[in-house]
């Protein structure tokens, strides 16, 4: 509507002007060299209006002369880039049939493409195949130049300089990554992890920050992560023997519930005063029981009187109503000190249909070491083995089983995958001749001294 108005309007105003020069055509004198022209002013409009004209076809002829050459040029490499990208193509799908041969032979054909996105991409993984080493590289770094492969460079050649042990090289590359909601969360984590690695700990502090700006991870999930890094920060200082709380006590802020964090702390206590530390570990106890806060315990009092040990420790198990932990608890410190009646009673309370692998185990060394019945220590060793496992520290990423707490999993990597769970399944046999070691630290005792082991 607003088009035909404009075009009304307009068509009206030139119809008024030439009605109006129409009625006062008026007459125009020109003289020039004894020459004298006269006319009217309509005409001269109209003469004026044909050179206008005429002089535009004038310089589009030429345009479409000279632009000839330009125009034959251009569509010649429109049909080189296409025939290049089409044997791209065929060169990649080459590639993921395996026929390596044939990719590496329509590459050469594209080689009028050399450098560009495409290209590179294939040339890339060609020579990752061949272990040309130095040209992958290269080409690598060649695609960090463009949008279409900048994340796939960046990707690759952070792996590849982690994997060579050359964490700064690394860092140095994924700081490239843009930092925005379209990188995706690998970038981020891989980022924090290698800081980590390196213990930059002010860029881990930003890492952090990018992760709840640009990721999808929660509020809880952050808070959790905070935790670990800190306990982690903690570990190291403490290898310096630094006694300061402070990294230990924003973990536990974070997360006052994780098992590794409380038992550094009462270690750090116990440097200081073994009263402080035990009383810490009895109030953490009542809300947060766990076996490796319980093995430190055992820990403690290594040197000390065992019926003092079962003292302390039934006096530990009556804080909470975690019916399980403290009686397996209860259990693992009566058989280690001899005390058969107490271990049975607290193991039976347990129903059966909740035992473990290492309750069956207890059972085998009770029947063994209390009354030698070989026999019946065997039937309970065939009962494990097909029994549900204990929970144990293990990475939710790729499965793997630690005797400790990792912030980083030592076999895939990750971060903060090394959890408490249980697995669904026994791993490997029971020895039927082997007896069960009790009471024996997990692991995360000894690392409290040296930090986490890789």
């Amino acid at each position: 509507m607003l088009k035909i108005l404009s075009l009304f309007i307009i068509l009206s105003i030139t119809g008024y002007i030439t009605i109006w020069i129409k009625k006062h055509p008026g007459e125009i004198a020109i003289e020039w060299q004894g020459w004298l022209i006269e006319t009217s002013v309509p005409v001269i409009i109209s003469i004026t209006l044909l050179l206008f004209l005429t002089l535009v076809i004038i310089y589009w002829l030429f345009k479409k002369i000279f632009s000839i050459p330009k125009s034959i040029q251009i569509n010649y490499k429109k049909k080189r880039t296409k025939k290049a990208n089409i044997t791209i193509i065929k060169a990649l799908s080459a590639k993921n049939m395996g026929e390596m041969e044939l990719a590496e032979k329509l590459s050469k054909e594209a080689k009028y493409l050399n450098n560009s996105p495409l290209k590179l991409l294939l040339d890339t993984e060609l020579n990752k195949y061949n272990n040309n080493e130095n040209i992958y590289i290269t080409n690598l770094t060649k695609m960090l130049k463009y949008p279409e492969t900048m994340l796939l460079g960046i990707k690759s050649l952070s792996n590849f300089y982690f994997d060579k042990g050359d964490i700064k090289k690394a860092v140095n590359i994924i700081e490239k990554a843009p930092r925005s909601k379209n990188t995706p969360s690998w970038f981020f984590m891989t980022e924090l992890k290698f800081n980590i690695l390196e213990k930059n700990w002010s860029n881990i502090i930003e890492n952090l920050k990018y992760l709840e700006k640009y990721t999808k991870i929660t509020s809880a999930e952050i808070k959790i992560l905070k935790s670990r890094i800190y306990l982690f920060k903690a570990l190291e200082f403490n290898k310096e023997k630094d006694l300061n709380l402070k990294n230990i006590d924003i973990s536990l802020k974070f997360d006052p519930s994780f098992a590794p964090a409380i038992i550094l702390k009462a270690k750090l206590l116990y440097k200081k005063d073994d009263k402080l530390a035990f009383n810490y570990i009895k109030k953490s106890w009542k809300k947060f029981s766990h076996p490796d806060i319980a093995n430190f315990i055992t820990e403690i009092y290594n040197d000390k009187p065992k019926i003092e040990l079962l003292n302390i420790t039934k006096s530990l198990t009556k804080l909470n109503n975690n019916s399980f932990i403290n009686n397996i608890t209860l259990a693992k410190v009566a058989i280690s000190i001899g005390s058969w009646t107490v271990a049975r009673q607290a193991l039976k309370i347990i129903p059966e249909k909740e035992w473990t692998k290492n309750i069956y185990l207890m059972m085998s060394d009770l029947e063994k070491k209390e009354h030698g019945n070989i026999s019946k220590s065997n039937y309970w060793i065939t009962k494990a083995e097909n029994a549900n496992l204990d929970y144990s520290w293990g990475c939710t990423s790729c499965t793997y089983m630690s005797k400790s707490w990792h912030l980083i999993c030592p076999e895939c990597n990750n971060v903060d995958t090394i959890r408490w769970q249980q697995f669904s399944s026994p791993q490997g046999s029971i020895n039927k001749n082997s007896s069960l070691e009790i009471i024996k630290s997990k692991g995360i005792i000894g690392e409290l001294n040296t930090g986490i082991d890789r």
